[in-house]
């Protein structure tokens, strides 16, 4: 006969078992990694995203352009050559008439008409289009740094959502083979008759809720694998393990709030944008005024014959007239985008504020919820397990409170994965609105 004793032997083993397991627990990387692993810290990420990432290769060729926009701004305008011939000679009756003609006043051969034409202009538009595509240089440079700044903050925190989620699965994998262990135990069990069958359809159900939890957040982590491959250009299904190294220390030395808003404003590419627009603008002003101005055309002229005398050679200047047109609506157009221009200065100005402002008081919550972490509460998250296991060896507590408080560890233990996480996001977030490494 199977006795009592020797039912409880059985379920001693596998609990302690279990609580072994937990307290063994700890590993950041996944159980189920696959073959093509990839394992990358944040500064790998990093070097790799900016060598590879195809939003940044496109947006750095917007940077080329307005380098060539600047040579073609210093060509000068090209000499105009025209050159006209009679198509019919009256006098002999001959089509394209060419060759020798005695009698320049009464002409039997062709007659030519040469003209060469430059263009001028009078107020130096050239060297002021140079810097207006200098300036747009400048610009474009600023919008490639603003871009790296965004995908950049994109990657670090879905590395970090991803080492999160990482280390979760890996704790609901555990609990899922410790369930099963302890099913099949009970299963043997039942079928000797010495347990009520509502204590496996209790962990049947338990271990199906742990399935489908694991199973949602291995779509989580899908998502953010496939995000974090088309960031760093990855081809294929590798399978990225986020290396996360958590220097708490380094939280805890941060620099003052007004520190920090002033290195933003140093910093920002998107601050630095709205300054390198007004410049533009105001360098398009300087332009457009210029361009009041109408262009002076020089040029000669030689006349074979057909003219009032036999080689004739004369000389020409060309200008418009700027009686209505005096380019006065660009004109206006561009004082008007100046004084955009500065209105967009002063919302990046306040944009970039409320920026550091918001990100200094998230890290100000995380550290305080780190600081509530004490070696005590992290034992007693250990203890849980540990007097779970314990009381329902000794049948002190039933299956569900069991079941509750081994709930309760798990909740624990994730709950700490998240406050990691969040201080981990509180620092990446800092960097970005300051566009510093102040982590």
């Amino acid at each position: 006969m199977w006795s009592i004793k020797q039912n409880n032997k059985i379920q001693t083993n596998e609990l302690q078992k279990m609580a072994a397991r937990r307290r063994n627990y700890g590993s950041p990387c996944c159980t189920y990694a696959q073959a093509d692993t990839l394992r990358l810290t944040l500064p790998q990420a990093e070097q790799q995203f900016i060598q590879r990432n195809f939003a940044l290769l496109a947006q750095k060729y917007n940077v080329n352009i307005a380098d060539a926009a600047v040579q073609q701004a210093k060509l000068w305008y090209n000499p105009n050559l025209f050159v006209e011939t009679n198509l019919y000679n009256g006098y002999s009756g001959k089509i394209l008439p060419y060759g020798h003609n005695s009698d320049l006043y009464n002409p039997t051969a062709g007659v030519f008409n040469v003209q060469i034409q430059q263009i001028v202009s009078l107020t130096s538009t050239r060297s002021k289009l140079v810097r207006l595509a200098e300036t747009n240089v400048a610009l474009q440079q600023a919008a490639f740094q603003d871009l790296m700044r965004t995908i950049r903050y994109q990657l670090t925190q879905t590395f970090g959502n991803l080492a999160a989620e990482q280390q979760k699965l890996q704790l609901l994998q555990l609990q899922g083979q410790q369930l099963e262990t302890l099913l099949a135990a009970f299963r043997a069990q039942l079928k000797l008759g010495v347990i009520a069958p509502y204590e496996v359809t209790r962990l049947e159900l338990e271990q199906k809720n742990q399935e489908s939890n694991v199973t949602a957040l291995q779509g989580q982590i899908s998502q953010d694998e496939a995000t974090l491959r088309v960031l760093l250009s990855e081809n294929g299904s590798a399978y990225i393990i986020p290396v996360q190294e958590l220097n708490l220390s380094g939280f805890k030395n941060l620099i003052g709030l007004s520190q920090l808003i002033d290195q933003a404003y140093a910093n920002r590419p998107d601050l630095q944008i709205t300054d390198k627009q007004l410049t533009y603008n105001q360098e398009n002003l300087v332009y457009q005024k210029a361009l009041a101005t109408p262009n002076l055309t020089l040029g000669a002229d030689y006349q074979h014959v057909g003219g009032p005398f036999p080689n004739y050679v004369g000389v020409q200047a060309l200008i418009d007239l700027p009686i209505r047109n005096k380019n006065q609506g660009n004109i206006q157009a561009a004082r008007l985008s100046i004084d955009q221009a500065k209105q967009g200065q002063n919302l990046g100005r306040l944009q970039v504020e409320q920026d550091v402002l918001t990100a200094y008081q998230h890290y100000q919550q995380a550290v305080s919820l780190q600081s509530k972490i004490t070696p005590e509460y992290l034992q007693s998250i250990q203890d849980i397990s540990k007097n779970a296991t314990e009381d329902y060896t000794r049948r002190v507590i039933d299956l569900v409170s069991f079941i509750d408080k081994i709930r309760a560890y798990k909740d624990a233990q994730l709950n700490l994965i998240d406050m990691n996480n969040q201080l981990f996001q509180s620092g990446q977030q800092l960097n970005y609105a300051t566009n510093s490494n102040v982590f």
